[in-house]
């Protein structure tokens, strides 16, 4: 290696492993790997490479440009013949087949080769002897026979793309000073003794007159002081010039090489042994075992031979267990489980926590056996997907138990749409994304000292129906607290604020329609909310075929207006309703249908106090008037702040808040209070939240909850109404999403 020529192909191939080694870990990384957050986090640095890369690649190509573009503005021809014939001489003499075009150009100061595709020679306006310029086209013509200019393109491109990556720049530098001194070896090598001094005297003149940056994208004869000197050395054959900067980078390439071999070493061989895992996991641990009893009879009154639970939660099921099994008893981890039925816990206080496992390997025994085959909750391999919502004791003790357990699962993309199990699940999307939520009994029995098997699976409803008719003593109070599944039907229209504009669609989201309010009208408020609102207030619209409405404003620049339009979105209107509220904190927008709207707008907030008005129009928006109670919903005009209200007719309305819930059924003309009886439920004292009715198909739907903001979600107390709100009956316990 100490020939440059040999040098110079050792840093190409280290400029090409360089590459494949950083392609072959981002590759690594961000493919194989994605499913690691940490690895993700990584793909935030790549904006950086990317500016980075852009920037230095635009410098490199503008200097060529202006260089270029001033290099050919001052060319002008060669008349001495004596100079074409010396090139020409050079070219023959080192094999060169075509001869360069030959110009003279006042803005180099060294003779140069330029171009890639049909390169030129350039010499300055200055005075050379034949011999001199004898040994500058033998040098030029040498770089041109060996295409110089691309391999030095090469490392120049190549830092531009690691740029961050030392080890590139050090093997720049090497390359572009072999370059030179494997030119000046071919030049030299047959030559006589006084040839070479005379080279070398010409190369030291050359480097006293002055020396010019290298470029990439050209091929000088001066060079830096430390190139030139380097071509001395070997011109003089005192010594072969060292390569300090192409032995640090090929010490740095070697080290980062093994690190990253090894680190890709221990990947794919953990890779391979969790290919070899999942290999053994694929085959069918449910062959020779059938799906125990579920949705049948049968597996319904197994259950109800249990002595049922008083509404006794998981919570203080948790505590009671963990008094009676402490938490030192730990499971003995020898002990048989035979078949995917089985499963250990790790104390006999937690025998509860098998029944999600059990829930999920059964759900894969109908979709996909070899995913169930291969959960293992004990080594926490395979990935459990079920979310669960709810899980409460129905009957039972730690030897055999009824768990209801309330859940839901993820609806993958390529999921076929029909079932697969036995029952089906009730789907509901929530941003975009599609559940499928169960509400299931599990049957579980102790065979060993911490192994337990699942003995069938049924509907709670049928469970707590089969229970109550068991043990009608006890229905009335078992099992009161059980929350079910209430899923909030989701309207069809809806809107969406995006890089501050407010959209409509009356098709689902195929096609929106910008709302014609700015930003700053639609989030203007009174009550020291500016800029706190980044789109439609909630509740503040409505959106429907018959007709869509924005209601905004209330402040010293922006009155309290509704823009609307009948024939969505062809046409829009905007009424101003009031320019005398300028203190407004909340609207509440409703369109019972598309002639009849009620306004509720709540202002002049002092501490939790505030007051409302209440307008209402008869002709789709056309025309508003304050509607002047006769019965407020306090006896002084104030009240607490109120969280929703809400219209369901042109006549019956409710307000709720922190006075609790108030209704009218003239309009608004009159309010009275409207109390609901709370039943014996665990927690009943705290649910005292209001949330205005819904109407879901003919019947009215109210909730009491237990905070003000939770609207959609959580525990609820549900009630119905079929008289427009004039009689409640309770309908138990839900969980609302």
């Amino acid at each position: 290696m100490r020939q440059a020529k040999y040098r110079k192909i050792l840093w190409v191939i280290l400029l090409a492993e360089l590459a494949l080694l950083h392609l072959g870990v981002g590759v690594r990384l961000y493919v194989l790997r994605w499913e690691y957050p940490q690895v993700r986090r990584l793909i935030l640095l790549f904006p950086i490479w990317a500016v980075g890369t852009l920037l230095l690649g635009l410098w490199q190509l503008g200097s060529y440009q202006r260089f270029r573009r001033k290099a050919i503005a001052a060319i002008a021809t060669v008349e001495e013949g004596w100079i074409h014939s010396a090139c020409e001489q050079a070219a023959s003499e080192v094999g060169l087949l075509r001869v360069p075009p030959l110009y003279q150009s006042a803005a180099v100061t060294t003779p140069m080769l330029l171009g890639f595709l049909t390169p030129v020679m350039l010499i300055p306006d200055t005075r050379y002897s034949f011999g001199e310029l004898r040994m500058v086209f033998l040098h030029e013509c040498t770089h041109a026979k060996k295409r110089d200019l691309w391999y030095k393109l090469i490392f120049t491109v190549g830092s531009c793309i690691f740029w961050f990556q030392p080890a590139v720049w050090l093997l720049k530098n090497a390359a572009l000073q072999d370059v030179e001194v494997a030119c000046d070896q071919s030049v030299a090598v047959g030559r006589s003794e006084a040839e070479r001094d005379a080279y070398a005297k010409f190369l030291l003149d050359s480097l006293r007159r002055g020396r010019e940056k290298n470029k990439a994208y050209s091929a000088y004869f001066y060079n830096s002081k430390a190139v030139m000197r380097a071509r001395l050395r070997v011109v003089t054959r005192e010594q072969e010039p060292g390569f300090l900067a192409g032995a640090a980078a090929f010490l740095l390439l070697t080290a980062e090489l093994v690190v990253c071999i090894g680190l890709l070493g221990v990947s794919i061989r953990r890779d391979v042994r969790e290919e070899a895992y999942q290999q053994e996991a694929a085959v069918n641990q449910y062959l020779g075992y059938d799906a125990p009893d579920s949705f049948t009879d049968t597996a319904v009154a197994a259950m109800t031979g249990l002595t049922p639970v008083d509404g006794e939660n998981y919570y203080n099921w948790r505590m009671n267990a963990m008094e009676q099994y402490p938490e030192t008893e730990w499971a003995d981890m020898t002990e048989t489980v035979d078949g995917p039925w089985q499963l250990r816990v790790k104390t006999r206080a937690s025998y509860l926590d098998a029944v999600s496992d059990f829930v999920y390997r059964y759900i894969m025994y109908y979709e996909d056996p070899e995913r169930g085959s291969a959960y293992n909750p004990e080594e926490s391999s395979g990935y459990n997907t079920l979310e669960t919502i709810d899980r409460t004791l129905l009957a039972g003790d730690a030897d055999e138990y009824v768990c209801r357990l309330l859940f839901r699962d993820i609806v993958w993309a390529d999921e076929s749409t029909a079932d697969s199990l036995p029952v089906e699940g009730e789907r509901y999307g929530e941003n975009g994304t599609e559940y499928r939520y169960y509400n299931w009994a599990v049957h579980v029995k102790r065979v060993g000292e911490y192994t337990y098997e699942l003995v069938g699976v049924a509907e709670t409803e049928a469970v707590t129906a089969a229970f109550a008719e068991a043990y009608p003593e006890e229905a009335e109070t078992a099992f009161i607290s059980l929350a079910t599944l209430d899923l909030r039907q989701q309207d069809r229209c809806r809107a969406a604020t995006q890089d501050g504009v407010t959209r409509v669609t009356w098709d689902d989201g195929a096609n929106w329609t910008e709302v014609p309010v700015s930003m700053e009208k639609l989030t203007a408020r009174g009550d020291q909310m500016d800029g706190q609102l980044s789109g439609a207030q909630e509740k503040s619209y409505v959106v429907s075929d018959e007709v869509t409405a924005f209601a905004y404003g209330g402040s010293m620049e922006v009155p309290v207006a509704v823009t609307f339009t009948h024939d969505k979105g062809n046409n829009w209107k905007t009424i101003t309703v009031t320019n005398e509220a300028v203190s407004v904190r909340r609207l509440f927008l409703n369109f019972p249908d598309a002639e009849h709207g009620f306004l509720i707008f709540t202002g002049d907030r002092t501490m939790h106090q505030e007051g409302s008005s209440v307008y209402r129009t008869e002709d789709g928006g056309e025309n508003w008037f304050e509607v002047k109670p006769e019965q407020g919903y306090s006896a002084d005009g104030g009240h607490s702040l109120l969280t929703g209200a809400a219209f369901v007719t042109d006549q019956a309305g409710f307000v709720t808040g922190g006075d609790g819930c108030y209704q009218t059924t003239d309009g608004g003309l009159n309010w009275k209070q409207l109390t609901v009886r709370v039943p014996a439920v665990e927690y009943a004292e705290s649910y005292t939240v209001y949330y205005p009715p819904e109407r879901q198909g003919d019947k009215l739907v109210l909730y009491l909850g237990m905070e003000e903001y939770s609207e959609l979600g959580g525990t609820k107390l549900r009630y119905e109404s079929e008289d427009l709100g004039q009689s409640w009956s309770y309908t138990g316990v839900v969980y609302r999403k």
